[in-house]
């Protein structure tokens, strides 16, 4: 605010500086100040805000600036020095202050108090709407008088804390002017970047410049609200169609043109906001030689110029604003990178400034990233609103999500799928396609020709939510979802389990199949394979992929992850695995656990499955003879194992024969005390061999690099956020 009084009332463009490093200015006048005397100066700006209403300002609440101020004078920066402040300057305290800074070198310096910044708020139209959050401070009426307090208060409310976080971007300040010199403005931008906060500030700022009132109108039709001969205020939000691009709406606007420039001509002032796919979809309808400021006069509000600074207010006023202490407490050390991320939204602000929304937000460096860089709910909300060819649009991208589509769009399986369950025209589609570029799609080109891709791989994900919801639309979510959620979230069976995964019917697991033919026999595959896939599917899957067969004659049984032993139980239980390879498991599991004391597989009721019971049976008596009939001699035994970690080896030794012990259900007599005792003692004395010969303990925390810290000035913005 500071900065934009000086600039405008003293007509000089401002220079300010970050938190840190500033020299002590907090801001500077680009170029040489004329001073009174007629002389040119460099002049600095220092800004002193004081929390406490009703405070005056001091020369102790400055004394810190003075040896600063001694050397921005030495080297000629500070001729002229300038404090702006909040509180009240007495004429005793302006005279002490200026006195001590002239004192240090510095030829002219003057104080501007509160009182003064609010005179000059007051008086210049102008000022305010550059500063816009002073309209929803105290009581607008003696700012904005008469029929127009109303409508401004109605904005006021409803825009609930939107202005109270707002920071004027440059996209904001190229509307201002504008405005101003044309008097009409199309903003335009993506979904969530603020295109409706600020057209909801110029209505503010309209009135409070002599508009008689604000009109925010929904249709063409409500133009007839507009008297001629008045000065008003009037805003179409989302002009062409609030989610997809209405044909209708457009030819009522055609017809009204005449007006508009009617209007504009008696000097009233009137924005437009519009999604920017939807915009592409209205231009080439639009009759602009009717009223050429269509052409003229637009402001494109992209989110990704956002300066890291203005990120950072964003993210502050909102945080700041209705958050509770400990949520601000929790969120502060993460709130520098989540502002300095080039994929942050205003509504990535709203929302972790929302209590509602974080109050069940894990607060992790992991998720607060997911939050900016994959804003699936977010996007999730947007795809809902969308048109049924623009939905139908997104669904075509969706089943070519790994190479694109084409562009010319040619006919393809993949579109005849999504004409039919979306139930649209393939010219439809294709003019959707083309009003979605650069907002949700955009359109690259390759080597082999054009292609239609989504703008951010999110989109993906959001699309993949909503019609995995829908049972109808299931077939789109098992052609085109990546395949590492599919794997995660389907199940091929034939019943719907309590479990929530979406379900697959078996018409569609011949498509699902043919998309598993490239994909790797990792983990989640093999846990798919055999946690929730029916006899029916795998019979398939096992027809076109013979290397599942392959993998399990060849590789041991022992020592397989959870995956690999779900998918080992599930070909056993449904009789899919050659009875050889299923003995060779089995043989191999036992001998494992026999001869490394491993009694894991005892209670392990997944590779229980591949035993038959006699074999079973048979391989429990056996474990226990071989390490539970002779305890005494137990110790001993152990001498001919060895490892590189003994600890832990002893250690897993006495592991397992508790657990056999507890499931062989024998009582704990003395000779498993002694063993147990005899073991403890034998690793106590292999960690004391371990110590260093200093007796000092060795800490892992010593040997680790510190971490990189964020920069001191991405973090300086936020070192009071919660105070």
């Amino acid at each position: 605010m500071a900065a934009a009084v000086a600039a405008e009332v003293l007509k000089r463009p401002v220079q300010t500086f970050l938190d840190s490093h500033d020299g002590g200015r907090d801001a500077a006048f680009l170029g040489r100040w004329k001073g009174l005397d007629g002389t040119t100066a460099k002049s600095t700006i220092q800004c002193k805000f004081l929390a406490k209403p009703g405070a005056n300002l001091t020369l102790s609440d400055v004394k810190g600036e003075l040896p600063k101020a001694a050397k921005l004078a030495a080297d000629g920066l500070a001729d002229d020095y300038i404090i702006l402040t909040n509180a009240g300057v007495s004429g005793e305290n302006d005279a002490r202050i200026c006195a001590a800074f002239e004192s240090v070198g510095v030829k002219k310096c003057r104080t501007f108090g509160g009182t003064w910044i609010v005179q000059q708020l007051t008086e210049n139209t102008k000022l305010r709407t550059l500063v816009p959050r002073v309209y929803g401070i105290g009581d607008l009426s003696h700012i904005i008088t008469g029929h127009g307090y109303e409508q401004a208060k109605a904005i006021l409310n409803s825009m609930g804390s939107d202005l109270s976080c707002f920071v004027p971007t440059d996209a904001y300040r190229s509307a201002v002017k504008a405005l101003q010199q044309h008097g009409f403005v199309i903003l335009l931008g993506d979904p969530a970047s603020g295109k409706s906060t600020i057209a909801a500030i110029l209505a503010l700022g309209a009135i409070d410049d002599g508009c008689v009132g604000a009109l925010k109108i929904s249709s063409p039709d409500q133009l007839n609200l507009w008297h001629p001969g008045e000065k008003q205020f009037l805003w179409a939000d989302d002009a062409f169609g609030p989610n997809h691009f209405d044909a209708f709406r457009m030819s009522r606007w055609n017809a009204e043109l005449g007006t508009l420039r009617a209007a504009v001509e008696s000097g009233s002032r009137i924005v437009f906001t519009s999604r920017n796919y939807i915009w592409e979809a209205a231009k080439p309808h639009l009759k602009t030689s009717a009223f050429s400021l269509l052409k003229e006069s637009q402001v494109v509000v992209n989110v990704q110029a956002l300066s890291d600074e203005e990120r950072a207010q964003m993210l502050y006023n909102h945080v700041r604003r209705v958050q509770p202490q400990e949520m601000r407490q929790r969120l502060k050390p993460f709130l520098s990178a989540i502002a300095g991320n080039k994929a942050f939204l205003p509504e990535t602000a709203r929302r972790l400034g929302d209590p509602l929304f974080t109050k069940r937000l894990v607060i992790s460096e992991t998720r607060l990233t997911s939050l900016v860089e994959h804003p699936v709910e977010f996007l999730t909300e947007v795809l809902t609103q969308l048109d049924d060819p623009s939905r139908a649009a997104v669904a075509l991208i969706f089943l070519n999500s790994q190479t694109g589509v084409p562009s010319p769009i040619t006919a393809t399986p993949a579109l005849e799928l999504v004409t039919r369950l979306m139930g649209v025209k393939f010219a439809d589609l294709a003019r959707a396609m083309q009003h979605l570029n650069d907002s949700l799609t955009r359109l690259v080109s390759e080597e082999d020709g054009d292609r239609w891709v989504f703008r951010h791989p999110t989109v993906t994900d959001a699309f993949a939510t909503l019609v995995a919801a829908s049972p109808e639309l299931v077939e789109l979510y098992a052609h085109g979802a990546k395949l590492d959620r599919l794997l995660g979230e389907v199940a091929c069976r034939p019943k719907a389990a309590e479990d929530g995964r979406i379900r697959i019917p078996p018409a569609l697991y011949p498509g699902l199949v043919e998309r598993l033919k490239a994909c790797a026999l990792d983990e989640s595959l093999k846990s798919f394979l055999g946690a929730r896939c029916e006899k029916a599917f795998l019979i398939l899957l096992l027809e076109a992929r013979p290397d599942v067969l392959e993998w399990a004659a060849q590789v041991q049984a022992s020592g397989q992850t959870f995956g690999g032993k779900l998918l080992f139980a599930a070909l056993v239980s449904w009789g899919l695995l050659p009875e050889e390879v299923r003995q060779r498991m089995a043989a191999d599991i036992r001998e494992h656990s026999i001869n490394w004391l491993d009694a894991k597989p005892l209670t392990d009721k997944i590779l229980r499955q591949i035993f038959k019971d006699d074999e079973f049976a048979d391989y429990a008596e056996a474990f226990r003879k071989e390490w539970l009939s002779d305890i005494p001699s137990v110790f001993s035994d152990f001498g001919r194992y060895s490892s590189d970690d003994e600890v832990g080896m002893y250690t897993e030794f006495k592991e397992n024969l508790q657990a056999a012990q507890a499931y062989f259900k024998l009582e704990c007599d003395e000779a498993f005390d002694e063993l147990y005792a005899e073991i403890d003692a034998h690793i106590e004395e292999l960690e004391a061999q371990q110590r260093p010969l200093d007796g000092s303990a060795w800490s892992p925390s010593s040997m680790e690099k510190p971490s990189t810290a964020p920069s001191e000035a991405a973090g300086l913005i936020f070192h009071d956020v919660d105070a």
